[in-house]
């Protein structure tokens, strides 16, 4: 009875401490998977971090970068804009011209304003609708409606004062001193700002733009 006994404590004790040697195993191992996951945690936690912080970074940059960027853009847009103006007048005074010189010969006509015949500021009138501006009728209602210009360009209106006081023939301007025009004498023709008889009649240039 004793030897039973005695092998069946002996059985507890072994039980006992396999047990408990198993349970120190798994013990240590337990906190081993706790700071497996804390780390894998800590960096899911800075890779967050990072990527929130991508837009404070870009936020942060100098407001004088964006301006200066700005700065830089300004000459280019209104070297741009003054290009367009150009070619455009460009435009507008190749087109008069190249309208005017159509009529060359076209008979002058008192009051005209036709193909027919014109007189000088219906022939500068016509013209200038063509190229869609709209001038008045008359010659001194056009050199009152004009821009003054100390120099004349292609496309511009030239005036003299001929059989009355104030304005009272108008021309269009080529360039190169030369202007075209309906002459009473001789219908619509090209003569020169340097000629005597234009010399000591000229008033002055006017132009105009086109309107939308």
């Amino acid at each position: 009875m004793r030897s039973l006994l005695a092998a069946g404590l002996f059985f507890v004790l072994v039980f006992s401490t396999g047990g408990f040697a198993r349970a120190s195993q798994i013990a240590q191992h337990v906190p081993a998977i706790g700071n497996s996951a804390s780390a894998d945690n800590t960096d899911l936690a800075s890779s967050a971090t990072s990527a929130e912080a991508l837009p404070a970074i870009v936020e942060t940059q100098p407001a004088y970068e964006h301006a200066a960027a700005a700065a830089a853009a300004a000459p280019r847009t209104l070297t741009r804009l003054a290009v367009r103006v150009v070619r455009r007048a460009s435009t507008i005074a190749r087109a008069l011209t190249r309208d005017a010189l159509r009529f060359l010969g076209t008979p002058y006509v008192f009051g005209g304003t036709s193909g027919y015949g014109f007189d000088c500021s219906g022939y500068v009138q016509h013209v200038f609708a063509m190229a869609g501006v709209y001038l008045p009728r008359t010659a001194d209602a056009q050199y009152y409606a004009g821009s003054g210009v100390s120099q004349p360009r292609a496309g511009d209106l030239v005036f003299f004062q001929t059989y009355e006081a104030g304005p009272s023939h108008v021309g269009i301007y080529l360039g190169g001193g030369r202007f075209v025009h309906a002459s009473s004498s001789r219908g619509v023709m090209v003569s020169s700002l340097g000629e005597s008889y234009w010399s000591a009649r000229y008033i002055g240039a006017k132009r105009f733009a086109r309107k939308h």
